[in-house]
């Protein structure tokens, strides 16, 4: 499907509607499209879980911890 069809069928905008949108805009239609599409199934869920835990920055001290305790400083 191509992505301006996804768009239209996502916010109910016409063809010329989402050809005028801001690129940001359009961009994040896209991004929230899919995200919708896998929030609509537990296996989509659970790979949107999966991507958010790759895309973290900072450590799950819970996790440290546990390190902590098995390997020392």
């Amino acid at each position: 499907m191509s992505t301006i069809k996804r768009v239209m069928d996502y916010s109910k905008l016409n063809y010329f509607e989402v050809l005028n949108l801001p690129c940001d805009v359009f961009k994040l239609m896209v991004k929230n499209s899919w995200i919708d599409e896998y929030n609509q199934s537990e296996e989509g869920r659970k790979l949107l879980t999966e991507w958010r835990n790759y895309r973290k920055t900072e450590p799950n001290l819970n996790e440290l911890e546990g390190l902590v305790k098995r390997f020392g400083k």
